[in-house]
């Protein structure tokens, strides 16, 4: 389809076209659920249910769940992650904030009856309020101008703290927390400080982006500061490749000054091992 292979240009010039073409896309979607290989179905993003997406990401979450007991899924999308996890009998908590993701991610739990995952329908942030979300489906983000949105494609949503949420309920347990928040990644762990510094330590999966064309100005100005907030908090980290390259503050401060992260990585893995 012309539009699909158009659709950065679409969604920057003309906003409410873009979206009436993801809204035309869901509407397809919405028809099917696709069946995955690791024995669940699932609606919504038909990329993810291919066997190959997020290799390196798939296999280090299902090796972290042999030792961790408990997941939260932050930026859940439509499911994919609470899904894989809740499959695996681990105990899961989900939150997203964005309206369309949460329809999808409500039936892909309510069809693989695993219904006791816990959703919260908002965002994380440093502060219980609101906030707009910008853009639509898998990029919408907290961030103003996150992916090229415009203010004609955002929403407002309720925000709390990670910490409200965690409070005392996860005392001596091993939580994996993963986390894909489209460049919200600091605010999120402002509001985190005590789950940080929770014993034992949980294990972050974080997607962060240093730049790109979806970053607003190319550049993310916070990339070095959250890579600072964990190793402040006696974290260590590693990038999310087969290899887990450990990361050291040297790596950061180069690739922020070339502006790229060596081998294109964005995901990474902070723990206290």
């Amino acid at each position: 389809m012309i539009l699909s292979r158009c659709r950065k240009a679409v969604d920057t010039l003309a906003p409410p076209l873009g979206r009436q073409y993801r809204l035309l896309r869901d509407a397809t979607n919405r028809r099917r659920s696709i069946p995955t290989k690791y024995g669940f179905t699932l609606a919504g993003d038909p990329s993810m249910t291919n066997p190959d997406w997020e290799t390196n990401e798939v296999q280090a979450f299902l090796e972290l769940l042999q030792n961790h007991d408990a997941v939260l899924d932050i930026g859940a999308n439509v499911g994919f992650y609470s899904c894989l996890a809740a499959s695996r009998g681990i105990h899961t908590v989900a939150f997203e904030p964005s309206s369309r993701n949460l329809g999808f991610l409500y039936r892909n739990l309510w069809e693989n009856r695993f219904l006791d995952v816990e959703v919260f329908p908002l965002g994380l942030a440093a502060k219980s309020g609101l906030g707009q979300i910008y853009g639509f489906g898998g990029i919408a983000s907290l961030v103003p101008g996150w992916a090229q949105a415009s203010r004609a494609q955002s929403s407002l949503v309720p925000l709390t703290t990670l910490d409200s949420i965690t409070g005392m309920r996860f005392r001596s347990k091993k939580l994996l927390i993963k986390t894909d928040v489209e460049g919200f990644e600091l605010e999120v762990l402002a509001g985190a400080t005590k789950t940080l510094a929770m014993i034992p330590k949980p294990t972050w999966m974080i997607e962060i982006l240093l730049g790109g064309e979806v970053v607003p100005d190319g550049i993310n100005q916070k990339f070095a500061a959250t890579f600072e907030m964990f190793w402040n908090h006696g974290y260590r980290s590693k990038m999310l490749n087969a290899q887990r390259t450990t990361v050291e503050p040297a790596d950061v401060a180069n690739w922020v000054a070339r502006g790229s992260v060596e081998g294109g990585t964005h995901d990474f893995l902070f723990s206290a091992d």
